[in-house]
């Protein structure tokens, strides 16, 4: 009896009554917004529920019924519509009701016939059109070559300068695109947008055309989307918006000078009879703004890697955030595509952004998004900006949109001495800032990603990923499938400031259109990064000791300064088609990697400290281990098992300031285990790891890499993990889930280490770039040149001006593309003056010498 009583008082302190608002395309802002008065308008319902006085008081809903609703400005969530723990504000779509926001606006002008089976309709005075969708199918503005056509060749030359990527970048490109003789084609290119991938294929960069010079020659700005700007690639490019090359059904123009909107459609189709919508200028969906301090402090960022002499950001800092909101079942499509407005290099990395995306979330605490699908938007999706709480993204779908899925980037104001360029050095050492962490707590910390599935995202710009991390804090990633991606699945920026948790995630078919990269991916040009190159640091102090050893010295703990948690990488599935699938690149410091299986790219750790990788399963590439710091980093690679050759790649694996041991190399034909001869002679390294057959008692054809209990490499400390378990949990999401392909390794690793022989000439060593792991080292765009890997400082070749780690890639404007030209060459030069182009600290180089 007591307990009934305890119970009846408990249910008295529950409110029995809750505020539903019902928004349906039939209702009316003047109802009451009853579910059989429901409001027209979600702003409306906004408004009755800040009115109502009961927010955070009681449980409050947004109940919005089936249909589109379309936007012209985006919601705005504010301070006002906080909810409280206890009672979360909830944005809903109806229950097995589909609810659709967008930015599209219907075109109900009417459609006649202009000429060539192209067709017209006066829309006036309206905005750009930035997308088009025809029967919610997105359709492409009138481009050069037409979409899906492949690479195209100039004059039937199928060479392309520089690597190519696997998936032609933007469904189409070619040479010429920009070219005069094309432009010559053109009556007024105004308003043509050229998309060329960068040079290095490191992400895409974008052009805007103003005209033609007196040549004939495009005139445009552009090139800011990417912080390693470069001349753009010399194949893949692609022009749009011209309206002299709306040549097949599904392209489209607007020409707003006079109004008119150009579509070519299927044959038999009545336009006038078809759904049309038009996304103009709306590139958010839904803000969730908290307050913060006024005036915004302005920062101008003096040349930084996007070109830009100067930069011009603002840096929120949140005092009151909006908190406690939940938006659920909603569909959202049609934004603006923000080529033009991605600008803002974030810090050191090679990523330039725009922040804002179709839900944009800044100074919030506790915000929910969850079952909800972006498709078909061209930005961001969901981009967590500065100061934000415990915002979790979950059980969402994303599809095709143009930039990344899900953004978490903090503020610069947060940043301890910042720096936005490659070329950038850290502070002198008697001016840096020694202090450990962030500077103030305006970045996202404590955010959770969790169970979303996200497929071909970056559309349109290719520095895109499906998640992308920068000056954040303690976000899980985890039970995500993210696959077809132009660039990486899972991109972190910097070492800023770690304790991220990447587990249970799918990530397959990524680095598609790019290359030199990984399916997860990491920079962390943080304040204690220095440049290095295959033979080590690249900058020495005046007695030849490298700086980053001089400030080592005096702050051990420097490298733990920014990334001063540590980033736990665990029970994934991770594939990649041009790179590695886990890919720690310059700088990437304090980590944890345990409990993966790689399936095709291998793992590589570039210069960086205290990265720990063990009990993983790699397939293919090994293990890359190239551009050294001084010994010793605190890196430790063990009990790892590696199928595949080489084992390791790494233009010298002895300069490597780690420790390999205990890893078991396996051949399946091998009729006994016995130490790996191989690896050992290779690195000087590897006492007890082990070469033979590992004895899988799984399937490793279906990904199951569990060893049996005979297996040595049980004894040498590996220990099996699940197999299975990775990707998105939810059963709507594993129904529209893919699954990667397995593929058995072909090469296996002998047991027989072949050094290669190096050419000698005047005192010095060099051989052919041709490695993937010399070319990430080097930074070069292609595997052509000749890598210099000794210098004498007493040598000729020294005294000539050459210098250890160069790539010799022009001798007096003849390509050296390989060894035996240099070799050639340089010993046959006439006495008198020489030129000389290298690649050096990843720049051209040109200087002369006197023979």
């Amino acid at each position: 009896m007591k307990k009934i009583i305890t119970l009846l008082l408990a249910l008295c302190i529950v409110p029995l009554y809750a505020l539903d608002i019902h928004v349906a395309t039939n209702g009316s802002d003047a109802n009451e917004g009853t579910a059989s008065k429901p409001l027209l308008t979600i702003k409306a319902a906004q408004a009755k529920l800040r009115a109502s006085g009961r927010l955070g008081k009681e449980p409050c809903k947004i109940i919005i019924h089936q249909g589109t609703y379309r936007l012209k400005t985006p919601l705005q969530i504010t301070t006002e519509d906080s909810g409280t723990a206890q009672f979360p504000v909830i944005y809903t779509a109806a229950k097995n009701e589909e609810v659709v926001i967008t930015g599209a606006q219907l075109i109900t002008s009417k459609w006649e016939l202009f000429k060539d089976g192209i067709y017209r309709t006066l829309v006036g005075n309206l905005n750009a059109i930035d997308q088009l969708f025809v029967e919610h199918k997105r359709q492409h503005m009138a481009r050069y070559p037409n979409f899906n056509a492949g690479f195209i060749p100039t004059d039937g030359d199928p060479s392309v300068r520089g690597k190519k990527a696997g998936t032609v970048p933007f469904s189409g490109a070619a040479p010429d695109a920009w070219d005069a003789k094309k432009a010559a084609e053109w009556a007024t290119p105004e308003g043509a947008i050229l998309n060329g991938m960068h040079r290095g294929l490191w992400g895409s960069q974008h052009y805007f055309v103003t005209g033609k010079n007196d040549k004939g020659e495009l005139i445009y700005e552009g090139g800011w989307q990417n912080n390693r700007s470069a001349q753009p690639h010399k194949g893949y490019r692609m022009v749009e918006n011209v309206f002299e090359e709306l040549d097949v059904p599904g392209e489209w123009y607007h020409n707003t000078k006079d109004g008119w909107l150009y579509y070519m459609p299927e044959a038999n189709v009545n336009l006038n009879n078809t759904k049309i919508e038009a996304v103009l200028q709306i590139k958010h969906l839904i803000e969730i703004y908290g307050d913060h301090k006024l005036p915004v402090e302005e920062m101008v960022i003096h040349n930084s890697g996007n070109a830009h002499k100067e930069t011009v950001v603002k840096n929120y800092e949140t005092t009151n955030p909006v908190k406690h909101i939940q938006i659920s079942g909603i569909h959202f499509t049609g934004t603006k595509r923000t080529l033009k407005e991605t600008i803002e290099p974030l810090l050191r990395s090679d990523w330039c952004v725009y922040r804002g995306g179709a839900i944009h979330i800044r100074g919030t605490e506790h915000i929910v998004v969850k079952d909800c699908s972006f498709e078909e938007l061209g930005g961001n999706a969901v981009f967590i900006d500065s100061y934000n709480r415990n915002v979790e993204i979950k059980s969402n779908f994303f599809q095709n949109n143009g930039s990344t899925d899900v953004n978490l980037v903090g503020s610069f104001a947060a940043v301890r001495d910042p720096a936005f360029n490659f070329h950038h050095l850290p502070p002198a050492m008697d001016d840096i800032d020694t202090t450990v962490g962030p500077k103030s707590e305006d970045y996202p910390a404590d955010c959770l990603v969790e169970d979303n599935l996200m497929m071909r995202c970056g559309r349109f710009e290719k520095q895109a990923s499906g998640i992308n991390i920068s000056m954040s804090s303690r976000i899980t990633l985890r039970h995500n499938t993210i696959s077809h991606t132009p660039r990486a699945a899972i991109n972190i920026c910097d070492g800023t400031w770690g304790g991220h948790i990447i587990e249970w995630n799918d990530c397959f078919e990524t680095v598609l259109e790019t290359h030199d990269h990984g399916a997860f991916n990491s920079w962390g040009r943080d304040r204690f990064w220095f440049r290095a190159s295959p033979s080590g640091p690249d900058l020495m102090d005046e007695k030849g000791k490298p700086m980053i050893s001089n400030y080592i010295e005096k702050y051990p703990n420097m490298p733990l300064w920014d990334a001063y948690q540590t980033t736990v990488i665990r029970n994934n599935r991770m594939q990649c088609d041009h790179g590695w699938d886990i890919d720690l690149d310059d700088g990437s410091t304090n980590y944890e990697i345990y409990n993966n299986i790689s399936l095709s790219g291998g793992i590589k750790t570039r210069e960086g400290y205290h990265r720990v990788v063990t009990n993983n399963v790699i397939l293919g590439k090994g293990y890359t281990c190239n551009v050294p710091y001084p010994k010793p980093t605190h890196d430790v690679f063990e009990r790892n098992i590696l199928w595949g050759s080489p084992t390791y790649r790494s233009s010298n694996p002895t300069l490597w300031g780690g420790t390999r041991n205990f890893n078991f190399v396996h051949n399946p034909d091998a009729k006994n285990v016995v130490p790996a001869y191989g690896v050992q002679q290779q690195t000087l390294d590897d006492a007890e790891s082990l070469y033979g057959n590992v004895l899988f008692s799984g399937e490793p054809q279906h990904g199951d890499f569990t060893v049996s209990n005979n297996s040595e490499a049980l004894q040498l400390g590996f220990k099996n993990f699940p197999m299975t378990g990775f990707g998105v949990t939810s059963e709507k999401l594993k129904y529209l889930a893919m699954q990667p392909q397995i593929h058995i390794p072909k090469e296996i690793a002998s047991n027989v280490f072949v050094k290669s022989k190096l050419k000698g000439l005047f005192g010095a060593k060099f051989k052919t770039l041709e490695t993937e792991a010399e070319l990430s080292a080097t930074g070069m765009f292609d595997t052509y040149g000749v890598l210099l890997v000794s210098v004498p400082k007493k040598s000729k070749l020294a005294r000539m001006g050459f210098k250890v780690d160069d790539v010799v890639i022009e001798l007096n404007s003849d390509k050296i593309k390989e060894e035996q030209t240099f070799f050639k060459y340089m010993r046959s030069l006439p006495k008198g003056k020489h030129t000389v182009k290298v690649w050096r600290h990843q720049k051209q180089v040109t200087f002369s010498f006197i023979n």
